[in-house]
C-alpha cells in the first residue's frame, strides 16, 4: 500500500507541475508610421523566440529581458526590410513546476520604403 502511495504522489506532482497556462494574441499595422511614405513589400515571414522566468507563487522573476526586438530583426534582416506592416503575434506560456517558459511568435509581411 505504501508503494501505491509514493506512486500517487508522484504522478500527482508530474501532472500538476508541467501544463500550458495561458496564450494570448493580437494584430497591429506596423512597426514605425508609414503615413504618406511610398513602399513595397518585399517578403513575409514569421520568427519566433523564447525565454524562461522563475515563478514563485505571485512573485515572477524573469532570467533574461523578453527579446521581442530579436523577433523584430530576424525578420527584417531576413527579407532586408526597412519595416513591418500586418503584423500578428502571438504569446503562449508553459509552466514546469517554479519555471515558466514564455514563446512569442510574430507573423509579419516585410516592407522596404522607397
Amino acid at each position: 500500500m505504501r508503494g501505491f502511495s509514493a506512486f500517487c504522489a508522484a504522478a500527482l506532482i508530474v501532472v500538476s507541475g508541467s501544463y500550458c497556462a495561458s496564450a494570448s494574441a493580437g494584430i497591429t499595422t506596423s512597426n514605425i508610421p508609414l503615413t504618406g511614405k511610398n513602399y513595397r513589400v518585399v517578403g513575409s515571414g514569421e520568427a519566433s523566440v523564447d525565454w524562461w522566468a522563475l515563478d514563485i507563487g505571485i512573485l515572477g522573476l524573469p532570467l533574461e529581458e523578453p527579446p521581442v526586438d530579436k523577433a523584430i530583426k530576424q525578420l527584417l534582416d531576413a527579407h532586408g526590410g526597412d519595416a513591418l506592416i500586418n503584423m500578428r503575434y502571438s504569446t503562449d506560456r508553459y509552466v514546469y513546476l517554479f519555471m515558466t517558459r514564455y514563446r512569442f511568435t510574430l507573423r509579419a509581411d516585410v516592407v522596404k520604403v522607397n
